[in-house]
């Protein structure tokens, strides 16, 4: 074999060696770059993930409370002593972008020691995570989209903010906790608001809330078609309702509000079970017998005006005040059917046009606390309800006797020991006098003579 024949053998041969190895090199080459960029890709998705849970910020209310209950009727004295209570609240808060906000709250109260099973009392989608009687159940408290159109206007949808009003916050120690005052509105609620706000300080609302819809013929059922029965007894009932805010003292008065609310709730209907109860109550007081059942039934609509006034910090002193004052008009009652049993026999029978409160009806709320420096607070407050007062309210575990609804008068003491800027104590003093029975539903109740009394113990943390 020649030279040149060797050399070129011997350079093909290191060319192909070079060619696999510089291959082999690159394969390798590729392989990590390709696992560079899956570690990219996962830590993208990880700073990703970190920063939309960064959007939503939590925060959290733990309510732990003794209470002290004494029921007078007449002669005959009850006493309920030693009845603890708790609740847990998670808030949270996300801004989604410049002009979208989410705002949530999961909701849980019960009574120390609550181990029964399947109450024929269980909690109700109205009383949801506010009552004692709730059980460990997390109920969704609110759920709702504020989506701002421009700098003057905005549409919230969802489970709205219904609950702990202006007329509450001073005795919770809380900053304001929903859009509506507390006698106006204290409850649960589903629907839509539309706010123009073209002053600063001043706001107008108008806004439709569904109230109650039946799923079935009897409206004791749970889940179903959304369309349901379509029977005319079962009506939805609909709430709406506008409003105006503004401040009506000058600013070196300190932080001031005026609201005036109008609320129009058509087809008042409510489930089978509530009115069942309503119903043998007022089946009680005619001295008929109490064995009647009650499917879900329109009653009749309802409308309130509430006049709000409130003022923090009055010239720079301590003092913070309220007075708030609302008027009911029971219209349009329908007649209610109940199916009543007497021994073995079951009829039909109409509970009559007075079963709904066709009837005006008043209250009048007002508070004052003052406040010691930064840790000792002192406040009181009174409640007057009319005859034929209904309130659209519920109960809670600040107020278990869910004064707003009393067909009577209410006087309320209490101080506020606040430890920081997180956690207080509050020791009070409630005495509710019932003068008319208190109505399950906006419904005729008698006169009576009831007194309950109740001195409480409650720790509150917030952060």
């Amino acid at each position: 074999m020649s030279k040149h024949k060797i050399l070129a053998t011997l350079g093909g041969g290191l060319l192909l060696l070079t060619s696999s190895a510089l291959a082999a090199t690159l394969e390798q080459r590729v392989g990590q770059l390709e696992k560079d960029i899956d570690e990219m890709n996962e830590r993208v998705d990880a700073n990703e993930l970190a920063a939309t849970l960064n959007k939503v910020k939590f925060g959290l209310e733990f309510n732990t409370s003794v209470h002290n209950i004494t029921s007078k009727t007449g002669g005959v004295t009850n006493d309920y002593y030693n009845r603890w209570m708790m609740g847990l609240y998670l808030n949270m808060n996300a801004d989604i972008n410049q002009y979208t906000k989410f705002t949530g709250r999961l909701s849980m109260t019960k009574a120390f020691g609550d181990l029964e099973v399947g109450l024929p009392y269980a909690i109700g989608s109205l009383d949801a995570g506010r009552g004692a009687s709730g059980g460990s159940s997390i109920y969704v408290e609110r759920a709702y989209v504020d989506i701002y159109m421009g700098r003057y206007a905005a549409l919230t949808m969802g489970r709205l903010p219904g609950t702990d009003g202006p007329g509450s916050n001073l005795r919770n120690g809380s900053a304001r906790m929903s859009t509506y005052p507390a006698l106006a509105v204290n409850a649960l609620g589903d629907g839509v608001v539309l706010t123009l706000k073209p002053y600063t300080n001043s706001a107008l609302r108008v806004g439709y809330s569904k109230v109650y819809q039946s799923f079935d013929t009897n409206g004791n059922s749970t889940a179903g078609s959304i369309f349901g029965s379509g029977a005319a007894n079962t009506a939805d009932a609909n709430l709406f309702f506008g409003a105006f805010e503004t401040p009506f003292l000058p600013s070196n008065f300190g932080k001031n509000l005026f609201m005036l609310t109008y609320i129009n709730l058509t087809n008042y209907t409510a489930p089978g079970a509530l009115l069942t109860a309503a119903a043998n109550a007022y089946l009680a007081q005619m001295g008929q017998p109490t064995n009647a059942s009650v499917g879900s039934s329109n009653l009749g609509d309802m409308q309130y005006i509430n006049a709000h006034f409130e003022n923090d910090r009055l010239l720079g002193s301590g003092l913070n005040w309220f007075v708030s004052a609302s008027y009911y008009i029971g219209t349009k009652s329908h007649n209610v059917n109940a199916s009543v049993t007497n021994g073995t026999t079951t009829t039909n029978q109409s509970l009559g046009n007075p079963f709904f409160a066709e009837r005006d009806g008043w209250a009048v709320h007002a508070g004052l606390r003052y406040d010691f420096g930064l840790y000792f607070k002192i406040g009181y407050e009174y409640f007057k309800g009319s005859k034929n007062w209904y309130a659209f309210s519920r109960v809670s575990i600040n107020d278990p006797f869910n004064f707003r609804n009393t067909r009577g008068d209410v006087h309320d003491v209490y101080a506020i020991w606040q430890l920081d800027l997180n956690q207080f104590f509050r020791l009070s003093y409630t005495r509710q006098h019932q003068q008319y029975a208190t109505a399950t539903a906006p419904m005729i109740t008698p006169a009576t003579n009831v007194v309950n009394q109740n001195i409480s113990l409650a720790y509150i943390l917030r952060f």
